[in-house]
């Protein structure tokens, strides 16, 4: 990203219904090396895991019209060769995309200021429901949280109730938990803007449908002189 994004843990990094709980820092190459030889996949002669004839291999799509999901797809299957795991990328149309997105990994996009994405992407009651759960994830203890972060009486009780589904020493949906995604980077959005104009202090910026710039637009201002 060229120093215009930073490492993701999840869809709600920074935002005040994140659980900070869910931060991975260290690198778990190595004990991710040992867990894959544990459950018996062995490295072949041309270093890629084997087991019982399978090999660890996958395709990974992205929107061919994509150039950023395009470079963060080569990148990943870059970072995750040295584990033996194959991962090819091919750029689709959205059309295309569509037909598969429910049977094989995709590079996808997400991002937006509101908790109710959480709901959206981890739900069991939006599995198969468009792009967001196309995974079909599916964990009652994390719908049960869900459930009383949507019927909480305050907003204070409504953000615990959204953190412990993400984590909560036991279970959750996030990298500590299931990780049914597997979150790689926020991007920080890039504007130019005339030297002249004031468009004041922003928000994290959600994911770019809708403008997100645009929400403070009755504050931006010409400066004075």
């Amino acid at each position: 990203m060229q120093g215009f994004g930073t490492p993701a843990y999840s869809v709600a990094d920074k935002l005040p219904w994140w659980n900070e709980d869910v931060v991975v820092e260290d690198d778990r190459m190595e004990e991710a090396k040992d867990m894959l030889d544990e459950a018996g996949w062995v490295m072949n002669d041309n270093g890629v895991r084997e087991k019982d004839g399978l090999q660890a291999a996958f395709q990974l799509v992205y929107p061919a019209g994509d150039q950023i999901r395009q470079s963060l797809s080569i990148s990943f299957a870059e970072m995750i060769k040295p584990l033996g795991i194959d991962v090819e990328t091919k750029g689709l149309s959205w059309n295309e995309i569509e037909k598969v997105m429910y049977s094989q990994p995709i590079m996808m996009g997400w991002g937006s200021y509101t908790p109710l994405e959480l709901y959206n992407l981890y739900s069991s009651n939006t599995k198969g429901i468009g792009y967001y759960n196309a995974n079909y994830y599916s964990n009652p203890v994390v719908d049960d949280y869900m459930e009383q972060a949507l019927n909480a009486t305050s907003q204070e009780e409504a953000y615990s109730y959204w953190k412990k589904a993400q984590w909560d020493g036991e279970t959750g949906f996030s990298g500590k938990g299931d990780v049914p995604w597997v979150w790689l980077v926020n991007l920080g959005h890039l504007y130019f803007v005339d030297e002249d104009l004031e468009i004041g202090d922003q928000k994290i910026q959600p994911h770019g449908h809708g403008w997100p710039l645009t929400d403070s637009i009755e504050q931006w201002h010409w400066k004075e002189g």
